[in-house]
């Protein structure tokens, strides 16, 4: 590091900034706009990136350029960090309260500029703004993201960064080994421009990380779900039955199975057109979730046809919800919907010997049986002895 000089520190960090602010914003216009905080994080790296050449260009630009307007741009990009992953978490981002605070630092490091030229007061400042959003950018990353591998390492380098910001506060508020400018070429400053260069390169690889992570779930979720309603599409949902069946098997414990048909649904669209009756599919779904447990899951078998997969959960306690969501259904709670019923199968296995194909198929048949006898009823499959069917 002896070797280095600070302007070729500040270079490399330039250099790194720009090149990963070219990568970020070529992802930003690929990837999905559902995946925020792209735009902000490029923005960050060009704002750094402005910075480190305005900073390399001390001594030979006006003070204005070299140092306000330089010392604006770095914290200003921080802050777009700060708030790309604000926005990544679905948080509001407060951007009046970041223009103030932005506001008071570009005014102080003006005063010690112009009115009070000196370098160490005004450096302690703007480390120490640094470090501030550096900690909160490693809280808010914990908070939000930290479960995953993307997350722990970009809370990670932010946490290190900060760390290395608040020495190096510390450091100038002792005057130790204090440079007289940003390329003064002290041991800390040096350290200090290349954590910074190290962080910018490592900080990127985190949000490109936290981004390819969010769009796989986002790919996963579409491929395991139906469009329309968002809930578990066929193929999905019997790979999830199959590992309830085998958990079922192994802990004996009972499980259930639901399947729905929506009545005379083609009526339906015949009379009100195929919007209305995607919006009653859309419907019937919201409503189903809302009156089924937290544990239970819902999936869409093939045009007006449902299952829901009940965990746990006896014959009788699963015709007694069935009977309330097919009750429920019949009270019509959508206004601008039309009245609709649903006929509801009901099948279980309580002795942990669960078979997947044997719950849907009994599940079907009593299905089939519910519309057989009149529609917006629950019938129990035969299966399962002792067992009559209950009118809705």
């Amino acid at each position: 590091m002896t070797e280095l000089d600070p302007r070729s520190l500040i270079f490399v960090a330039g250099l790194l900034g720009l090149l990963c602010s070219a990568i970020l914003f070529m992802m930003r216009r690929s990837f999905p706009t559902t995946i925020g905080g792209l735009v902000y994080w490029s923005r960050g790296l060009f704002g750094m990136v402005l910075a480190s050449a305005l900073f390399g260009l001390t001594g030979v630009v006006s003070d204005f350029f070299s140092v306000v307007l330089a010392n604006a741009m770095l914290v200003g990009g921080i802050m777009s960090f700060y708030a790309g992953f604000r926005h990544f978490a679905g948080l509001p981002i407060h951007t009046r309260r970041m223009a103030v605070v932005l506001a008071f630092v570009t005014g102080y490091v003006a005063w010690f500029t112009y009115v009070d030229n000196s370098y160490p007061p005004r450096a302690v400042l703007v480390t120490l703004t640094n470090t501030v959003l550096f900690y909160a950018c490693t809280l808010l990353v914990a908070q939000t993201t930290g479960k995953t591998i993307a997350g722990r390492f970009t809370s990670l380098v932010f946490a290190a960064i900060g760390t290395v910001s608040l020495i190096r506060a510390c450091l100038l508020a002792f005057s130790f080994d204090t440079p007289v400018d940003v390329l003064g070429a002290t041991f800390t400053q040096k350290a200090y421009l290349a954590a910074l260069a190290f962080s910018v390169l490592a900080i990127t690889l985190g949000a490109m990380m936290l981004a390819n992570e969010r769009l796989r779930a986002a790919l996963e979720f579409i491929a395991s779900h139906d469009q329309l309603t968002d809930a578990f599409a066929r193929t999905a949902f019997i790979e999830l039955l199959a590992k309830e069946v085998a958990r079922s098997r192994r802990s004996g414990r009972p499980i259930a199975l639901l399947m729905f048909d929506l009545d005379n649904f083609k009526s339906i669209n015949d009379r009100f057109g195929h919007v209305t009756g995607d919006r009653v599919i859309i419907d019937f779904v919201q409503r189903t979730r809302e009156m089924l447990r937290n544990i239970d899951s819902i999936g869409r078998y093939g045009g007006e046809e449902f299952v829901a997969l009940l965990p746990e959960t006896s014959l009788s306690e699963a015709c007694a919800i069935a009977d309330r969501l097919c009750k429920g259904i019949a009270e019509n709670t959508t206004p601008d919907l039309p009245t609709y019923t649903v006929s509801v199968g009901v099948a279980a296995a309580t002795d942990g010997t669960a078979d997947a194909n044997a719950l849907l198929s009994s599940a079907d048949e009593a299905l089939y049986r519910a519309k057989a006898n009149g529609r917006n009823r629950v019938e129990i499959a035969l299966e399962e002895p002792g067992r009559r069917a209950v009118r809705a």
